[in-house]
C-alpha cells in the first residue's frame, strides 16, 4: 500500500483547478466594466443630442406659436444650430440676401407683434425660390364671404404694411380661398383676387409703396394646403421677393 507525498501530480492538478475561477471572474469583471462604460458613453451622447433637438425645436419649429400654439417667440435658439429636416424635403434658398430678409422678417414679427397677434395671424414664415413667404389666415383678416377687412385686424395689417416698407422688397400677394368658396363673386378666382387686391391697395396707400413694386395673384382654390374644404386653405400668402425676381 503506497502513500502519496506532497509533490504528487494529483495535488498539483487539484490546486490549479481550484484557481481557474479567478480567470473567469476577471474576464466577467472586465466585460461588465466595458458594458457600463459603453452605457455611460451612449447616455452622454444622447443627452447632447437631446439638447441639440430642444434648441433646434425652439429655433425652427415653434414659429410664433402657429404650430401647437405654444411658442411665444421666433428664433429663440442660438444661430448656428442644425436645422431639423422636415419629413418631406423642401426647397431651401441659402442665398445671403434671402437669409438676411428672413432674419429681419422674423425679428420684426417677434418684436413688433404681441404673442396673441403672432398666434392669431401668422401661420408660417419660410424661404423659397421666390423669396420670404408669410402665410396669413383669411378668416382672421377678412369678414366672412367678403374682401373687406375685419375691424379688429386693422392694427395687425398696419404692422404688416410697416414690415413690407422696412424690407424695401418687391412684394407678391397671393389670394387663396377654400374649395368652392366664391363669396359674393362669380368664381373663386374673383373672390381670391378681390381679397389680394384689397391688401395690396391698403399697403400701397399706407406706405406710399410704388405700384411697379407690387403685384397681386388670384389662385382661387387651385392650390390648397389641405385636402377637401378645410378652412385653412383660405389664406393670403405675402411674398417678399428676391431682388432678381421680375414681373
Amino acid at each position: 500500500m503506497s502513500s502519496s507525498g506532497p509533490g504528487d501530480s494529483n495535488d498539483h492538478h487539484e490546486g490549479a483547478s481550484s484557481e481557474r475561477w479567478l480567470v473567469s471572474y476577471a474576464d466577467f469583471i472586465t466585460l461588465m466594466f466595458a458594458f457600463f462604460a459603453v452605457l455611460y458613453a451612449t447616455s452622454q451622447k444622447d443627452m447632447d443630442k437631446a439638447k441639440e433637438l430642444q434648441e433646434s425645436v425652439k429655433k425652427y419649429l415653434i414659429k410664433a406659436g402657429a404650430v401647437g400654439g405654444s411658442g411665444p417667440q421666433i428664433q429663440t435658439g442660438e444661430k448656428g444650430n442644425a436645422v431639423i429636416e422636415p419629413p418631406i424635403p423642401t426647397y431651401k434658398d441659402t442665398r445671403p440676401e434671402t437669409t438676411d430678409v428672413l432674419d429681419k422678417t422674423e425679428e420684426f414679427i417677434e418684436t413688433q407683434l404681441t404673442p396673441e397677434e403672432r398666434k392669431r395671424y401668422v401661420q408660417d414664415i419660410s424661404a423659397d425660390e421666390w423669396g420670404v413667404r408669410i402665410k396669413l389666415p383669411s378668416s382672421e383678416m377678412y369678414s366672412p364671404k367678403s374682401e373687406k377687412f375685419r375691424e379688429d385686424a386693422l392694427a395687425f395689417i398696419g404692422k404688416l404694411s410697416d414690415l413690407v416698407a422696412k424690407t424695401k422688397r418687391k412684394i407678391l400677394i397671393e389670394g387663396h380661398v377654400a374649395a368652392g368658396d366664391k363669396g359674393s363673386y362669380r368664381s373663386t378666382w374673383d373672390f381670391s383676387s378681390a381679397r389680394a387686391v384689397n391688401l395690396l391697395r391698403y399697403i400701397a396707400a399706407k406706405e406710399k409703396f410704388p405700384s411697379n413694386q407690387m403685384v397681386a395673384a388670384a389662385l382661387g382654390d387651385s392650390r390648397p394646403d389641405f385636402e377637401g374644404t378645410a378652412p385653412g386653405n383660405a389664406r393670403i400668402e405675402l411674398v417678399l421677393l428676391n431682388a432678381d425676381m421680375e414681373f
